[in-house]
């Protein structure tokens, strides 16, 4: 897992609109090879982003999490994870995400988590 300045500027970038490039030296040092391929393919393309590719990156940095995410209309996109059980979970245990793409918002709530960890210390 990354350190918490590189895990906040990504999330940042995405949150902004952004994307996360695969060729991005900073993203395949915390995400490895297949995390940032895998979150590329989440924060780019036609459609704003692959859902199938945001679960690839959820399951590259955040294994065995439980996740959901869609659309509204009120949030053009949105996402929730849990580690556990949703009825048995503390603040390290769920994330969120608001993003323009359902794809999107997933990726800002695995960073979100990934953050939450790393500033307490812990790892997923």
């Amino acid at each position: 897992m990354s350190d918490a300045p590189v895990l906040r500027r990504f999330r940042d970038v995405v949150a902004a609109g952004g994307y996360i490039g695969a060729g991005d030296p900073d993203a395949v040092a915390a995400f490895g090879e297949h995390g940032a391929m895998a979150a590329q393919s989440a924060t780019t393309g036609p459609l704003g982003g692959s859902v199938d590719g945001a679960i690839a990156f959820k399951e590259a940095l955040l294994p065995r999490w439980f996740w959901r995410c869609g659309h509204g209309s009120q949030e053009p996109g949105w996402a929730h994870l849990n580690r556990v059980h949703p009825d048995h979970c503390d603040r390290l245990d769920e994330a969120n995400g608001k993003a323009s793409t359902p794809a999107k918002a997933l990726v800002l709530a695995v960073l979100n988590a990934a953050l939450a960890m790393a500033e307490a210390g812990q790892c997923a």
